[in-house]
């Protein structure tokens, strides 16, 4: 194998790698090739296999050189080697406060926190589960963009979101916790042909030369309500023993105690709905109960990366409805907190949820 290489190739190689070491180099090639005439072949294959040890030398060093100007890398390869993880995604500040507040998060003793593009995930256990904690921000674009980072970067193996929420279903009041079985973008809409009264936009009808049928816009399945993982969705129905809080203080009160309500809808669109006209008309013609603004997109990135995903939003007002007790709609996040930590003990980190979803 060595006579089918020239010699003027290796010594190619010998001057690149003397560049790069070139104590290294000298010492070990003048050491090889040092002896009798009669060691000349054996110093020729010495002096190859130097080469091409001082060439994976440098190899190694360029690598090591990579990782010490991307240092992000290496922290987040020993974090994962940590996992797998459960994916805990916020909303807002109000939800963060909720959970600072309640000291059942244990950050890591390595890298308690992690920034990247913009976004802040934090590492470490609750109840005793590895967990990665993350703030989406308000509008369904951040929601998708770091629940897809989220899954990218770290071994998740299920979602846990939990947010605020206005309640567009009377029989439902502030404080109150919704676990959905379904979730819908209801601010979605489709252009319809021009003075139809039905259907949809038809590609097909804008195609040239002449009319026809085209793959354009063609999906195999489409879904308007998206499902909830239906086993995580059970382990939730099963949670006993959530502090439901009633009270901001020993002198300030809701009327009733705050419930946990299964099995409803939600929806979610791009805006704050303020409106009592369009509020009816999302319970009459969705049937759902809430509102929010990132619901939705955490379900759809969850599925499309086939991760199991659970809801949990508190009520903080009422869309569109009355405001009277606004001041406490800080109860919604402090009762969906406690939900959510309540199912992340239930489930646990074993990796049951993903093989079944």
């Amino acid at each position: 194998m060595w006579k089918k290489i020239s010699e003027s190739y290796w010594l190619d190689i010998y001057i690149k790698a003397q560049e790069q070491h070139p104590k290294t180099t000298s010492s070990c090639i003048a050491l090889k090739l040092s002896g009798k005439s009669s060691m000349a072949r054996y110093n020729m294959w010495s002096f190859k296999v130097a080469v091409l040890v001082l060439g994976l030398l440098a190899m190694a060093e360029q690598s090591q050189q990579l990782s010490v100007r991307r240092p992000l890398h290496g922290a987040i390869r020993k974090i994962n080697d940590e996992g797998p993880y459960l994916g805990l995604v916020l909303v807002s500040d109000t939800n963060k406060q909720a959970l600072q507040a309640s000291n059942v998060f244990v950050p890591s003793n390595y890298a308690p926190t992690v920034a990247l593009a913009g976004r802040r995930f934090h590492v470490g256990k609750i109840k005793g589960t590895n967990v990665v904690h993350v703030k989406t921000g308000n509008a369904s674009v951040n929601a998708a963009a770091t629940v897809e980072l989220l899954i990218d970067t770290f071994p998740i193996e299920g979602i846990v979101h939990f947010g605020s929420a206005g309640a567009v279903n009377d029989a439902l009041f502030i404080g109150d916790v919704i676990v959905p079985c379904q979730v819908a973008f209801t601010g979605s809409r489709q252009w319809k042909k021009f003075e139809s009264k039905k259907g949809q936009l038809r590609f097909g009808d804008y195609s040239y030369p002449e009319e026809g049928d085209n793959l354009l816009g063609k999906q195999k399945q489409t879904i308007f309500w998206l499902p909830i993982n239906s086993r995580w969705f059970e382990t939730a129905t099963q949670l006993q023993n959530i502090e439901m809080q009633q009270c901001l203080d020993t002198d300030r009160c809701l009327p009733r105690a705050p419930e946990i309500v299964y099995g409803v809808r939600t929806s979610t669109a791009d805006m704050y709905i303020q409106n009592a006209a369009y509020r009816e008309y999302i319970y009459a013609k969705f049937k759902a109960s809430t509102v929010d603004e990132e619901s939705a997109a955490v379900a759809l990135v969850a599925l499309s990366n086939e991760v199991p995903s659970i809801i949990f939003r508190g009520v903080s007002n009422t869309a569109g409805g009355s405001t009277g007790y606004k001041s406490y709609s800080y109860l919604g996040s402090v009762n969906t907190l406690n939900t959510a930590v309540g199912f992340i003990g239930a489930v646990g980190s074993s990796g049951a949820s993903r093989a079944n979803h």
